[in-house]
């Protein structure tokens, strides 16, 4: 399938290029792709490494021959990135994130410091309180610069 071939092309250019895939879309309209891929590191991306990954991207997929025309949108994740698992919680520790999670019926919202996480949850810092979310309870959760 031409869309897994392209995905596995976004990786590999990835790997190559030292960098991880935090999200990638491929859009095909009227014979033409466009190809959205957020990138990540350990370090904050900068406009350079959006540029070293492109150039990998686009040798790897005119090697393959599977597009005739594309267009590329490389960039990151940004400064209020999404906070998707446990891995993510545990990168961005001392960092600060805002979390709406469940509490009985309702949804709060949580901003502050990510200061804690284990296996239970996460310990948020706010100005003079600490609270703790179970995991389960988090509906969505970002880094708030």
């Amino acid at each position: 399938m031409l869309k897994n071939d392209i995905l596995n092309i976004i990786n590999k250019a990835a790997e190559n290029s030292g960098y991880f895939i935090y999200e990638s879309f491929v859009i095909f309209s009227k014979g033409d792709a466009k190809i959205i891929v957020k990138i990540d590191s350990e370090r904050v991306i900068s406009h350079n490494d959006c540029e070293i990954y492109s150039r990998e991207l686009s040798l790897l997929l005119d090697e393959s021959g599977l597009l005739p025309n594309y267009f590329l949108e490389i960039s990151s994740p940004g400064t209020n990135r999404k906070i998707r698992d446990t891995e993510e919680f545990i990168r961005f520790r001392n960092a600060p994130v805002k979390v709406v999670y469940s509490f009985g019926d309702q949804q709060r919202v949580a901003k502050g410091i990510l200061s804690e996480i284990n296996e239970s949850g996460i310990e948020i810092i706010e100005e003079k309180s600490k609270i703790f979310i179970n995991h389960g309870d988090v509906i969505k959760a970002n880094l708030d610069y």
